[in-house]
């Protein structure tokens, strides 16, 4: 045994090997059995050491091979503490403190300083002064700073995107201005980024190019992503119609989520149709291209099903002859749906027949959208309106902060504003759509003509005013009867006055 340590020469009072062996038991005392594996290197480097040393012990003669195997013994001692205490450092100590995996790029740069180091060590074995080579040569050292400019850039651009961590392994990024994301990012190393496109090819760009380029990171700040997809509709059905069936479309398809909910708006009017734009949400950015065909395809399905054709882009003529008989047939179908609709306005059941039919012709069509204000409070106006299709809300204000508070609900066959078409009064109350509404709109102007001609209906009207505006009153004063008979005489007379004044009949 002393004979061999004879022969170790200078091994046997360095410290390195003693070194060597306390980090290779400290890495067997602290990797999780999971990173057992990465034990292997350092573990494989000292073996290797250990061995080559004996062989150097016992081989003196020749001494060019001598001093080879004491330059692979320096080196494979550097390799393993080098090695040996990064498996430490980033596997044993700080994989402990983070909840995800360190990133490659550390090991990446930390392995090619210890090779490097590695490589110092030796030449400095053999007698040479890493130093004076580059010191010596000016040019040398431009060749080299020079060659290695773009590979210097990379690293320091990976370090900054390791210590600002605008993206990580996981993420969807896109460079580009398609609203595609690019691909899920796979692995950030010295030189470059990896990333896996949804086509499933690699692409690997440069980490100087990912730090000065204008990133869109799909993954942040949320896994959500918003996607939208164009649908034409033709212009005769209403947009409530087509934006629920769209929506009814979304709902249960693979990949979207719920919440956030879906929402379908009006982008554009164009020659060939309504463009609406439907906006869904999903969390996996690589499930973009199945969602939208599963969405596409369901809307299709859903358009056959409510009988609604998809427009083309094209142009077609048809000619047909209209007989006088038919428009006659389609005008007067039309004009007894609008008696009918003027039936049921209480305020005209003193107009005779012929009043109505009168009236009928006369009538236009305003429809309104889900929201949107039929006329407001203390608005000034001179229309009634009758509910064609549809539910309209009545508000007044009585909120605790002056807000509006809805008091009654109207559908179809209902009607309201007779008071300001009769008399000119401002509205009473705020009166918004609910649903998609169509309003039968009767104005001063032709009510005005019917009264010239029968100016006896007047009087009729203010006593049916009258009598309901005094039942308003006695449900919520509790008047008695003989007063409120009273009350509607006085009323009526008033109204009377007021009806004639407005549409001067003298």
């Amino acid at each position: 045994m002393q004979d061999l340590l004879n022969r170790l020469g200078p091994l046997q009072t360095d410290l390195g090997p003693l070194v060597a062996a306390v980090i290779t038991g400290l890495l067997l005392l602290l990797l999780r059995r999971s990173d057992r594996r990465k034990l292997f290197g350092p573990l494989a480097l000292f073996l290797a050491f250990v061995f080559v040393a004996l062989v150097r012990a016992y081989v003196l003669e020749p001494p060019a091979l001598a001093r080879a195997l004491q330059f692979l013994a320096t080196a494979l001692l550097g390799a393993t503490i080098g090695l040996g205490l990064l498996t430490l450092v980033l596997d044993a100590i700080l994989a402990r403190r983070r909840t995800g995996a360190v990133p490659k790029i550390f090991r990446d740069i930390g392995s090619s300083i210890v090779w490097f180091v590695v490589g110092l060590a030796v030449l400095r074995e053999g007698g040479v002064e890493p130093g004076s080579l580059l010191t010596t040569s000016a040019l040398l050292t431009a060749v080299i700073g020079l060659s290695l400019q773009d590979t210097l850039g990379n690293v320091f651009s990976g370090l900054s995107i390791q210590a600002q961590q605008p993206f990580e392994v996981g993420d969807w990024l896109q460079l580009s201005d398609s609203s595609e994301p690019l691909g899920k990012v796979t692995e950030i190393n010295w030189r470059a980024t990896k990333l896996l496109s949804n086509d499933q090819f690699e692409i690997i760009v440069p980490n100087g190019v990912m730090a000065k380029a204008s990133i869109r990171n799909f993954s942040r700040p949320t896994k959500l992503l918003r996607r939208q997809i164009l649908v034409q509709a033709p212009y005769s059905y209403s947009p409530e119609h087509i934006k629920e069936v769209i929506l009814a479309c979304v709902v249960d398809t693979p990949c979207t989520v719920a919440v956030p909910a879906a929402s379908v708006s009006i982008q554009a009017f164009s020659s060939d149709g309504v463009t609406y734009v439907l906006r869904y949400w999903l969390d996996n950015p690589g499930e973009v291209y199945p969602a939208d065909s599963n969405i596409r395809e369901r809307i299709w399905y859903g358009f056959r099903r409510a009988g609604i054709p998809i427009p083309l882009p094209q142009r077609e003529v048809r000619m047909h002859q209209v007989h006088d008989a038919t428009e006659a047939e389609l005008h007067a179908e039309r004009l007894r749906r609008r008696v009918q609709d003027l039936r049921g306005v209480d305020l005209l059941d003193a107009f005779p027949d012929e009043r109505v039919q009168q009236l009928a012709e006369r009538l236009f069509t305003r429809r309104f959208a889900p929201g949107e204000t039929v006329l407001r409070k203390g608005d000034s106006g001179e229309e009634l309106f009758i509910i064609e299709h549809g539910e309209v809300a009545v508000l007044v204000p009585g909120g605790a902060d002056g807000a509006q508070i809805e008091v009654a609900r109207l559908a179809k066959g209902k009607f309201f504003g007779e008071m300001s078409l009769m008399t000119g009064e401002r509205r009473a109350a705020t009166i918004r759509a609910t649903q998609d509404c169509a309003l039968l709109v009767v104005n001063k102007t032709s009510f005005r003509e019917i009264l010239a001609e029968a100016p006896e209906v007047a009087e009729k009207i203010s006593a049916i005013l009258a009598a309901r505006q005094a039942a308003l009153a006695a449900r919520q004063s509790g008047a008695a009867k003989a007063d409120a008979k009273h009350d509607v005489n006085a009323a009526s007379g008033v109204l009377l006055a007021r009806i004639r004044e407005f549409f001067a009949l003298g």
